[in-house]
């Protein structure tokens, strides 16, 4: 495939089947080497042998986490702005679930309830307006907090950041494609806006699972609703790197969502439209050309009425 416009090839997790190898033969990348990112699994950052036993492309790790791990040990500074600025997003978080909590409850009693119908999708409507500008609200704060900690951290006042984020800048410019795997998305997005990656990626062919796939979009959603512990409603983390805006990314959908109960699933698509709330389980995949979506392969889409449409291409 000859494409002016960069490539996107977006997997669900590679466990228990890997179709990495296949869905990138078969993509158009090409034969040349491929950048990892790999810091989403942290301490085992690196350890890519049996991801490089997968895929043909010789494979190189940019190693984010660790040169993180390096810079906040060498500039105390630096480190305890870095873990202050991450308390203060989760006590956001807290407060934002807390009262989302509230309105998720009133919004699926108002989607299950029964009446007029005009009256009904009139309270229906509100109680889903509700939902978006608390989510709206919390993107805001969140971005008030990176807008304190970029201030005061970045490289035009911080020599250390700057000579990591230059280091960065070069190494990517000896890849026209790069991997960024699964694992942790809070601390995947984090390194990434740390070294401002997520400003460099927008012309490059981009190959990514799960976490790595979610961090392509303008929101990235946490979601998890058979915890062992109880459920939790969708919430909003923060802004992804927007290379794939209007779209809201649900990795391993059939271990997570409770995709049988349509009322959730109405709420849950409703809740994020106009964006597209797409599944992506082990075994698919979706591939993009620019925002173009030229295949599908086991990708599914909630829809209004609480159900899953196949996604299709173009």
């Amino acid at each position: 495939m000859n494409s002016k416009d960069p490539l996107r090839l977006l997997l669900g997790p590679q466990r228990p089947v890997a179709n990495i190898g296949s869905a990138l033969a078969g993509s158009g990348f090409g034969g040349g080497p491929i950048g990892v990112i790999s810091a989403a699994w942290q301490e085992a950052e690196g350890d890519i042998s049996v991801l490089q036993g997968l895929v043909e492309n010789p494979l190189s790790d940019l190693r984010l986490y660790q040169k993180a791990e390096a810079l906040f040990a060498a500039d105390t500074r630096l480190h305890d702005a870095y873990r202050s600025r991450q308390e203060r997003l989760k006590e956001q978080q807290r407060l934002y679930r807390l009262r989302l909590r509230q309105l998720m409850i009133a919004a699926r009693a108002t989607l299950r309830a029964e009446g007029e119908p005009s009256v009904i999708a009139a309270e229906r409507r509100h109680a889903i307006s509700q939902l978006r500008a608390l989510d709206q609200h919390h993107l805001r704060q969140i971005e008030k907090i990176h807008a304190r900690f970029d201030t005061a951290f970045n490289v035009d006042c911080h020599t250390a950041l700057a000579e990591h984020s230059a280091a960065f800048v070069e190494a990517l410019s000896r890849f026209d494609s790069l991997l960024i795997t699964g694992g942790n998305v809070v601390v995947l997005m984090n390194r990434l806006r740390l070294f401002g990656i997520d400003q460099q990626l927008d012309r490059k062919n981009i190959v990514a699972w799960s976490a790595g796939a979610m961090v392509l979009c303008d929101r990235i959603v946490l979601f998890h609703e058979r915890l062992p512990q109880g459920r939790r409603d969708a919430e909003i983390m923060c802004r992804g790197m927007g290379l794939l805006p209007g779209i809201v990314l649900l990795p391993d959908a059939r271990g997570r969502l409770r995709s049988r109960d349509s009322h959730r699933v109405s709420l849950f698509d409703r809740r994020f439209s106009p964006a597209s709330c797409i599944t992506l389980d082990n075994g698919s995949h979706l591939l993009f050309e620019g925002k173009t979506l030229r295949e599908s392969e086991a990708a599914r889409r909630m829809t209004r009425n609480g159900k899953f449409k196949r996604v299709r291409a173009a």
